[in-house]
């Protein structure tokens, strides 16, 4: 039986992302941006209180559902779903979406005077930190489809070796304590394969953790049954956490605090999840068909929304609801017109409509 909620969560995470990318354009930390705005201190705590679950989320969900579908494929299927679903759109915002926000990012930060295609030889010259922020290549937000392309194929061989171990890795059966301590041992992972603030190998021990102990209908229950309390304990280490960044401790990141609040959580929302969104509803159903599409052009939809109406939206609040208001709206028009043509659908990663 397909577990509604996640997909539910899945797309409820790629809407959180407009206003989550709105309000780094404000970021306080001097953080670069395609469309850079004043810094406000209420941008800077959202991003704050939301990065550290939002991502994660994402990662262990793609990872209870590698699960699933592993259960219906085999390796070499599950490999080639993965090239399609997520190389192919992939390789197609490269050289498609991320050239348009390093377009942007020139034209507002550095006065690029020049024509939009004569700034791929740009794009594809400049190489510095892979933000693109500089006008340079940039994989943008399409780095988490380049992780997940690289932990999906790394996550197989292990499950594959797993499900052939004793009766220890019977995950269901562990004590949900010690499915709580798992968090732990992604938090020391921060510092390995860091790729510009992303740890690749923190992001594939949450697949893991979703695979394989997240993965389980006892899990679930228990997600459920303890949800107030998973949320009330977040809320005290985010408390912790934001008094942590007050005094200054570690800057954003590298603290347990900020992992323990992440951790409880993601782990909060799939228990709340689970309790009200596991059930039809035919138009998110079709929506959450669409997530990937929406992932994909929510942010030059948003970068182009802002480069129009910064300069002639002067109140700083305006400028965010116009944003956030305007680029849903736009995004999905768009990935519902791409969704309807059959062969740009298969380049972004969606099922042919002969299946």
């Amino acid at each position: 039986m397909r577990k509604r909620y996640l997909d539910m969560l899945r797309l409820f995470c790629v809407f959180l992302l407009i206003p989550f990318h709105t309000m780094m354009m404000y970021n306080t930390w001097g953080e670069g941006q395609y469309v850079p705005g004043v810094p406000l201190e209420a941008a800077g705590w959202f991003i704050r209180m939301t990065y550290p679950w939002l991502m994660p989320l994402m990662f262990v969900i793609a990872g209870m559902s590698a699960r699933y579908s592993l259960q219906k494929r085999s390796a070499s299927q599950f490999l080639s779903e993965r090239f399609i679903r997520i190389g192919l759109p992939l390789l197609t915002g490269i050289l498609i979406v991320t050239p348009f926000l390093s377009y942007t990012a020139d034209l507002t930060n550095n006065n690029y005077d020049k024509g939009y295609f004569a700034h791929y030889s740009v794009f594809f010259s400049k190489w510095t930190d892979l933000s693109g922020y500089d006008g340079g290549f940039g994989l943008s937000h399409l780095w988490f489809l380049l992780y997940l392309l690289i932990i999906s194929m790394a996550a197989l061989p292990v499950f594959l070796s797993v499900r052939k171990l004793p009766r220890f890795f019977e995950w269901s059966k562990w004590p949900f304590p010690l499915i709580i301590a798992l968090g732990a041992i992604q938090a020391q992972a921060d510092n390995f394969l860091n790729f510009g603030g992303k740890s690749l190998m923190q992001y594939f021990l949450l697949f893991l953790i979703g695979m394989f102990a997240l993965s389980h209908e006892e899990v679930h229950e228990k997600l459920e049954r303890f949800r107030v309390l998973l949320l009330g304990t977040a809320f005290a280490a985010g408390a912790a956490y934001a008094f942590a960044l007050k005094l200054e401790w570690n800057g954003l990141k590298n603290d347990m605090p900020y992992y323990s609040y992440g951790y409880l959580m993601l782990l909060a929302v799939l228990g709340f999840g689970r309790r009200y969104l596991n059930k039809e509803n035919r138009l998110l159903t079709y929506a959450a068909g669409s997530s990937q599409l929406f992932y994909i052009f929510h942010y030059p939809v948003l970068t182009a929304a802002a480069y129009i109406f910064m300069p002639v939206i002067p109140s700083i609040p305006l400028q965010i609801l116009t944003f956030i208001v305007v680029s849903f709206i736009m995004t999905v028009l768009i990935s519902e017109a791409v969704r309807r043509i059959p062969v740009i659908r298969v380049l972004f990663g969606m099922k042919s409509t002969k299946h």
